[in-house]
């Protein structure tokens, strides 16, 4: 079954409802995979700080679980590979009074978005996915302008317990490559990104990075901050 296929199923039926209420995804997360999801509600409310006639790129949007953090004069792009992922996102724009939103179906390593166009770029739950998840995060960082903020989650390869093991398979059920904690962290500044906070929970890690607007070479502070105990709020 194709990704496609597999969204277009009952169980990506499942899988939009359930993520659509933190409640229920952050049960269902600690008992099926040991997480918490509750760092990917938290990195949503991002969007609040996007100024009026600024963008939001949410790729892959999913069924647009993010379309509530979405405020008033901010333009949003979502994209997904999935077409039935779309059309879930679509009327959850209309259900949220999200005017304007628009929807690409387009492979996240290969978009048709014009260079410098997001002040915010929403990378969730996609990484883990997809065929080269380095080429992704190079293409969220020549959409975002120059000061431009990403932040996003993903599930990681190599992990503690047999239960997770079992689970989580590079290249098995949907997973593709994926990747190490240490692996996105390289990832991320090969694409010329700033990594600010990197958040583990279990196989989750959570992100949240910047595109300087410094030169290349020219040191403009921060660091990274991790943390590998699980969110609580």
């Amino acid at each position: 079954m194709s990704d496609k296929d597999l969204y277009a199923s009952p169980f990506g039926a499942g899988y939009s409802a359930y993520m659509e209420r933190p409640w229920l995804s952050r049960r269902i997360s600690r008992v099926l995979w040991g997480g918490d999801t509750g760092p990917y509600y938290g990195l949503m409310e991002a969007a609040r700080s996007v100024p009026a006639g600024g963008a939001v790129v949410d790729c892959p949007c999913g069924a647009g679980p993010a379309l509530r953090a979405i405020p008033p004069g901010v333009a949003y792009v979502g994209v997904d590979l999935s077409a039935a992922m779309l059309g879930r996102a679509r009327k959850r724009a209309a259900a949220r009074g999200v005017a304007g939103a628009e929807f690409v179906e387009a492979d996240a390593e290969a978009t048709p978005l014009s260079t410098g166009l997001a002040d915010l770029f929403l990378s969730f739950w996609g990484l883990h996915c997809f065929a080269d998840p380095a080429a992704a995060l190079q293409e969220a960082a020549r959409v975002l302008k120059p000061g431009g903020r990403l932040v996003g989650s993903s599930f990681l390869r190599g992990h503690e317990t047999l239960r997770q093991r079992f689970l989580i398979r590079p290249g098995v059920g949907g997973f593709g490559p994926m990747g190490t904690h240490s692996e996105i962290e390289s990832w991320l500044a090969d694409a010329g990104l700033e990594l600010h906070v990197a958040t583990r929970s279990g196989p989750f890690l959570f992100f949240d990075a910047s595109k300087p607007i410094l030169a290349p070479g020219v040191s403009g502070g921060g660091g990274i901050r991790t943390h590998e105990t699980p969110y609580d709020a």
